[in-house]
């Protein structure tokens, strides 16, 4: 069996263990979208991680713009350099058709001159288009797989793909390269960009999933986001094991309280008391000692606090005691960061019974646009994965859209708990369960009181 090479980039090697040794892989995207990136974390983090002298061969870009560039990703090729881990060459655009014959000949200089075990080459393009079809075929397959294979080492080549055009490739690289990599910019005309890989072919590894989700930026330069697969999921579930509301009543009407390690959507229009429950729940359980995260996208966080003191809690020590609190803009945040705070919070939560509490989960819909609901069911999918509690919240309105939301959220949610505002002789909250699985729950629709600064159900 071949070798199996760690490209040392976050989320690919966890979810496809790296690159077979002696392998051609094809990087192909759109101009902007990482495919350059991509390729120098591969040569980057096995010259700083694994000690593999790594070449990169350009001939779009030169020396002094891309170690710039790469600088500002938290990659310094210029120190690897120095220790003799890395070669940059630039090679001219080329204009004639001996170009690919002089691209290959260069390659394998400077290739044996380091014995480099990681080999990049970006694009390809410029040069597969000034020659016949069939002897690039031939120079990509005899020489340069030749030489990867003599050498142990792994080649990537980028290739470009105008926008618009799906077509992989000039008909050649695609038959003879043991991988191929789409990564590709999506900007929506609402809503945060997002950049999406795609993995079409890589011999040797597994393919559970064909599209994943991946960020360029700093620190970390190259990041791949897996969104969670639940593998036994429902082994993590014990239905002893619950989870108290806080609010004297609620308990009751499902049946023992939440059962951990499930999701919960709470709904109910402006005012039916949706955040004063999910406030109660967060201290409550916070006191008894859960790591809790509540993420509000409506309320700054000094308002959160005053309504916690006006239910009689005290902020500061639910702060000692762990309570997180973050009051995040809908306006402002991407899809990459929101899941960069659920992922933190679940990774530092994971085999502890946590809570995740999310109110007004509704305001990324606008932000997010048709990516929303996979928002959420990712949420819900790496709460579970990491035993994580997730309760959320979905304001109830007349509006098409937001029934559709509703409808979509509500297949994600092993409860669901409607709060309503109810206008008889006087106006009154009301609550009841709407579904709570793995459990026997009452039925009714019971009044929500606040007497003395706390809830209650009557």
């Amino acid at each position: 069996m071949s070798e199996i090479v760690k490209t040392g980039i976050e989320g690919f090697d966890e979810a496809f263990g790296g690159f077979c040794r002696g392998q051609v892989i094809m990087v192909l995207g759109n101009a902007g979208s990482g495919k350059t990136t991509f390729c120098a974390k591969f040569l980057y983090e096995g010259a700083r991680k694994f000690k593999e002298p790594g070449v990169f061969i350009n001939t779009i870009e030169n020396k002094k713009e891309f170690y710039e560039y790469m600088k500002e990703l938290g990659m310094d090729f210029e120190s690897l350099e120095r220790e003799g881990l890395f070669r940059y060459v630039e090679i001219l655009t080329p204009t004639s058709k001996d170009a690919l014959m002089n691209l290959s000949k260069e390659l394998t200089k400077h290739a044996i001159e380091c014995n480099a075990k990681r080999i990049v080459v970006d694009s390809i393009t410029p040069i597969f288009m000034l020659g016949p079809s069939i002897e690039a075929r031939a120079i990509l397959h005899n020489a340069l797989k030749t030489l990867v294979r003599e050498l142990g080492a792994v080649l990537l080549i980028t290739g470009e793909m105008p926008l618009g055009n799906e077509r992989i490739g000039h008909g050649v690289e695609e038959f003879v390269v043991d991988g191929i990599i789409k990564l590709k910019l999506e900007v929506p005309e609402a809503g945060a960009p997002r950049r999406i890989m795609e993995v079409l072919k890589l011999r040797g590894r597994p393919l559970s999933r064909a599209f994943y989700d991946f960020e360029i930026g700093a620190p970390t330069g190259f990041k791949v986001y897996l969104s969670g697969v639940l593998e036994e999921l429902e082994s993590s579930i014990n239905l002893e094991d619950r989870i108290n509301t806080g609010v004297e009543g609620i308990d009751e009407m499902l049946g023992g309280g939440l059962v951990r390690n499930t999701s919960t959507l709470i709904v109910g229009p402006p005012g039916s008391g949706k955040t004063l429950f999910m406030l109660t729940l967060a201290a409550e359980n916070t006191l008894k000692g859960e790591r809790v995260a509540f993420i509000t996208f409506e309320e700054p966080r000094q308002q959160i606090y005053a309504t916690l003191k006006f239910l009689r809690y005290d902020p500061d020590e639910l702060e000692r005691k762990g309570l997180r609190v973050l009051s995040l803009n809908p306006r402002a945040i991407t899809m990459r960061a929101f899941y960069d705070v659920v992922q933190g919070f679940s990774r530092l939560s994971e085999g502890k019974g946590s809570l995740l509490i999310v109110d007004g989960i509704n305001s990324l819909r606008k932000e997010f646009g048709v990516n929303f609901h996979r928002v959420v069911r990712d949420l819900v999918l790496q709460a579970k994965k990491a035993e994580v509690t997730v309760i959320f919240s979905i304001l109830k309105e007349r509006e098409a859209t937001s029934k559709e939301a509703l409808t979509y959220l509500s297949t994600l949610a092993d409860n669901i708990i409607e709060f309503r505002v109810a206008e008889k002789e006087r106006v009154r909250r009301e609550v009841f369960v709407l579904k709570a699985r793995m459990s026997s729950i009452s039925t009714e629709i019971r009044e929500l009181e606040l007497k003395e600064g706390r809830l209650k159900v009557r």
